[in-house]
């Protein structure tokens, strides 16, 4: 039998070939980073930290993770959710895995949480997923928050030059509009998204699948404009609890240097490298995990604060030490629940089509998405 374009080996190929163009590039760039700063030099600041100063880097990611999970629990907890605190950790590390290795950081296995909630406690995923939209936004509020500090010393800085602090600028405004045009119609209920699919269901095939979809994005967007209106005391602690997962984000460069070289930042410094961090990961988180280019240009904003390359790639390897043991955890967890298949030529994260609480009937294969 003749295999079809879908399904056959030369598609496949393709795909793991790009997959491994990517992961053999990014990894050939990132092994360039550490000659050309000195690998004796790198070991030597890594060294230089010691067993303190690594248990400090531990300890900070590790609580930027327990915070990001009590936001998401303070949201499942207004939503009515049932679920402990405790477990709302394991679908998060899941879903930063996913993300952690597609091309977008801060976006990816939001999905893949949302069905483990859901199929846990058997309710509707969009009501799941509503927390989750909420938790994104709040997070990009968050990041904007501190970036809107660190653009301010930008533009102030004679380090950088006057395209730089343009680009900085226009990117900062682009992303405040971006989140105030996707926030005020969510807390507004204007049922934006599933008016939107609804309409493309009277002229695009599939129109009864379209239209179950738009239900579902309408019970997804009640959920999320209950979360700004009915429950709006859990969605301001939610909030909170943001903004200090992502101070602890933005005080690594601290931690790590002051057991390295003793060195103090200033506040300036750490928000110049902060808001600048933030934009490489956007722009450069193009390889699985972002090896090779992230990695540069964390080094190169270093430099901009005066710290030899050698420091600056010794702080990427260790922080991506810690995330690839994190990452590692979530692959495991996904694979305990059997969220993760091969298929068709490639490793796939299925995540059913509809909730557990609209399934007719007990299965025990997840369908693929």
């Amino acid at each position: 039998m003749t295999p079809s374009p879908r399904q056959g080996s030369p598609w496949a190929l393709l795909r793991w070939a790009a997959l491994a163009v990517l992961m053999v590039g990014g990894i050939a760039l990132f092994a360039v980073l550490v000659y050309w700063s000195g690998p004796g030099r790198v070991f030597a600041e890594i060294v230089g930290m010691g067993i303190v100063g690594f248990s400090a880097v531990v300890l900070s990611v590790v609580a930027s993770i327990g915070t990001r999970a009590l936001s998401w629990y303070a949201l499942l907890r207004g939503a009515g959710i049932a679920v402990r605190c405790h477990h709302t950790v394991s679908p998060l590390l899941a879903g930063f895995a996913v993300s952690y290795l597609t091309p977008s950081m801060y976006l990816g296995g939001e999905p893949v949480r949302a069905y483990w909630v859901s199929r846990d406690r058997g309710i509707p995923m969009a009501r799941v997923m509503a927390t989750v939209v909420v938790e994104r936004i709040l997070s990009g509020f968050s990041v904007l928050a501190f970036a809107s500090i660190g653009a301010v010393f930008a533009v102030t800085s004679p380090q950088l030059s006057l395209a730089d602090k343009g680009a900085v600028g226009i990117a900062l405004g682009v992303l405040t509009l971006l989140l105030v045009l996707l926030l005020i119609p969510f807390a507004r209920n204007a049922r934006w998204l599933s008016g939107l699919l609804a309409w493309a269901a009277r002229f695009l095939p599939g129109r009864k699948r379209l239209l179950r979809a738009t239900a579902h994005v309408a019970e997804m967007e009640e959920e999320i404009y209950r979360a700004f209106s009915h429950y709006l005391g859990y969605t301001l602690l939610a909030f909170a609890l943001q903004l200090l997962t992502v101070f602890l984000n933005y005080i690594r460069p601290q931690i790590f240097f002051h057991f390295t070289q003793r060195a103090l930042f200033t506040f300036p410094q750490l928000s110049l490298y902060f808001t600048l961090s933030i934009f490489v990961d956007a722009l450069l988180w193009v390889t699985p995990g972002g090896f090779g280019l992230t990695d540069g240009g964390r080094v190169m904003v270093f430099t901009l604060l005066g710290i030899p390359a050698s420091g600056g790639v010794a702080f990427t390897v260790v922080y991506r030490f810690v995330d690839l043991a994190l990452v590692g955890l979530g692959a495991q967890l996904l694979l305990r629940r059997g969220l993760i298949s091969l298929r068709r030529g490639r490793f796939k994260v299925e995540v059913d089509r509809a909730s557990p609480a609209e399934d007719q009937g007990p299965s025990s294969n997840l369908p693929e998405k």
